[in-house]
């Protein structure tokens, strides 16, 4: 209920095709939300399976919408266009929504008028001849800056039926493009996140199915093993297309006002907008965007928010493999960092991750991942800075190991003496 008392309702839109195995599923936990949806609305995006029979077998309980084979997208468009509810719920037809899912999400946006989302988390899960086997819960990264950004460097909000947006959000951005046919829900998540506020409730609200089926439309299905590539594709034709639009203050977590930035704040929003898009194949983007932060602030040494930012650049697993194989690029970012204290404070900011990712190399008996990464630490730092990098990096993960093998030690000695004292007995 909202401040004038009129009841909000909620509308579940939930594309499908040819998931009929997993629908019936999918739709029984929608519908045994606590909090009851105004509507479930299922577009069957040309389905040729069971998909019409497992719906018609539901009655009035939820709304089938028909269409030809066009996409996710333009699913979601034809759900909108019939939607009546003041919030939308974009629910996955292989996914399960925990019965309090729908109440969690929409209590913030009942509360504070100005939000246009809200998100929660997921724990995927996958279905084995042992059983049903869960996944850690995953939290979201915070860190102080704005949620588009971070969102823009990774999308850790896995997936539509972890929101619940406004359909008004949705009019303001809308219609979605139907051409995107993958990284659909990251498409809208970032379109929602520019313009509007959201909250993160700390509650599981979707059950994600993985599982080895095919994704996509007709014309253009593929297997689940390809599906790290499709993402890879059209997440940097999605972030390809919205850098060049974006304001220095979008980057610094601001709305766009025409306000006179500072020049540390240029160089910040600089080396923001090159981590993005190094994180997303997106080279030239990234070498311009760090030349640009040399050149409006070249010596006050770095801050710690920069050094950070800057470190998420080789973080992402989309395009570092390019990076590696690539001379001219590594030489490129060795360039664009520039000379100088700042310049080499940059490069070891750079490369940072490098160091984790020769670790998982060791570990993984991987000679060539670690000659790779071995090589682009030293291009970008010499050989004296990578070493020291490394050392480092190692003495870290030495002092945790230790840290953890106390704390198990101390546990292990608790847990001896509650066993040895005398006079307790087990109950039961």
């Amino acid at each position: 209920m909202n401040a004038s008392g009129r009841v909000e309702t909620v509308s579940v839109i939930m594309p499908t095709f040819n998931r009929g195995r997993f629908l019936r599923e999918a739709i029984d936990s929608v519908l045994a939300q606590s909090h009851a949806p105004l509507e479930v609305l299922v577009v069957d995006d040309g389905s040729t399976d069971d998909t019409r029979a497992i719906c018609a077998s539901y009655g009035s309980a939820i709304t089938y919408l028909a269409s030809e084979n066009r996409g996710k997208s333009a699913a979601i468009n034809l759900g909108l266009n019939a939607a009546a509810g003041d919030f939308i719920w974009v629910m996955d037809d292989d996914d399960i929504a925990p019965a309090g899912a729908l109440a969690g999400l929409l209590a913030p946006l009942l509360s504070d008028a100005s939000l246009g989302f809200s998100f929660g988390r997921l724990r995927a899960f996958r279905d084995t001849a042992r059983g049903r086997r869960w996944a850690p819960v995953a939290a979201p990264p915070e860190d102080g800056r704005s949620l588009f950004v971070r969102l823009m460097e990774d999308c850790f909000i896995t997936g539509q039926p972890c929101t619940l947006i406004r359909r008004d959000c949705y009019r303001a951005i809308g219609p979605l493009d139907e051409t995107i046919v993958a990284s659909v829900d990251y498409n809208i998540l970032l379109a929602v996140a520019r313009r509007f506020q959201g909250a993160a409730i700390d509650a599981v609200v979707v059950l994600q199915r993985q599982h080895d089926g095919a994704r996509g439309p007709a014309r253009l299905r593929y297997k689940s093993h390809q599906r790290t590539h499709r993402w890879r594709t059209f997440d940097r034709r999605i972030v390809g297309e919205l850098l060049p639009t974006l304001s220095a203050e979008e980057f610094l977590g601001e709305a766009p006002s025409g306000r006179m930035l500072s020049p540390l704040e240029h160089r910040r929003a600089s080396f923001q907008r090159a981590a993005i898009a190094g994180r997303k194949e997106l080279w030239d983007a990234a070498v311009a965007a760090l030349v640009a932060g040399r050149q409006v602030a070249a010596d006050p040494t770095l801050s710690a928010l920069e050094s950070e930012i800057l470190g998420q650049t080789l973080g992402s697993r989309y395009g570092i493999d390019v990076l590696l194989r690539d001379r001219g690029l590594q030489r490129g970012l060795v360039s664009a960092a520039g000379a100088g204290d700042t310049g080499r404070e940059i490069r070891l900011a750079l490369a940072r991750p490098l160091t984790y990712r020769i670790r998982h190399a060791l570990l993984n008996a991987d000679a060539i991942r670690l000659v790779l990464n071995l090589s682009a630490l030293v291009r970008l730092c010499g050989v004296r800075r990578a070493a020291r990098l490394t050392l480092a990096a190692a003495s870290r993960r030495f002092a945790r190991w230790r840290a953890r093998r106390s704390v198990g030690a101390q546990q292990f000695a608790q847990q001896t003496t509650i066993t040895t004292q005398p006079g307790r007995a087990r109950s039961g």
